[in-house]
């Protein structure tokens, strides 16, 4: 038997921490697809808010979707994360963040099911 050299024992371990990292965003990319449908993210999820459409119908998967989308591009820019704690900040009743503002949703706390 051939030992493992020390450079290749370096790069199996280099190998596992790039495939223990990969897994866990494919697994948070999979939660995140899963719960988007209810109107949440995983964060929303763990907090028990979910955001709805203004009039009170469920958010929807392509409506969360949008405004997750809208809430990543402003938030590519600096000036996004300042206009969303400028809006959030201001003294309005629904606390409305600039994706809610695009996508017509609010976030709000989970109510308990009804049976």
């Amino acid at each position: 038997m051939e030992p493992a050299s020390p450079v290749r024992r370096l790069f199996a371990n280099l190998l596992d921490a790039i495939l223990f990292f990969l897994t866990l965003i494919i697994g948070y990319i999979i939660w995140w697809l899963i719960v988007l449908a209810r109107g949440q993210t995983p964060g929303k999820q763990l907090l028990g808010i979910r955001a709805i459409k203004r009039d009170g119908a469920p958010s929807g998967w392509g409506n969360t979707f949008v405004r997750e989308i809208v809430k990543a591009v402003a938030h590519s820019f600096v000036i996004g994360y300042f206009a969303d704690a400028i809006l959030l900040l201001m003294d309005d009743d629904e606390h409305r963040s600039i994706s809610d503002r695009v996508a017509n949703t609010v976030v709000v706390r989970n109510q308990p099911a009804m049976m």
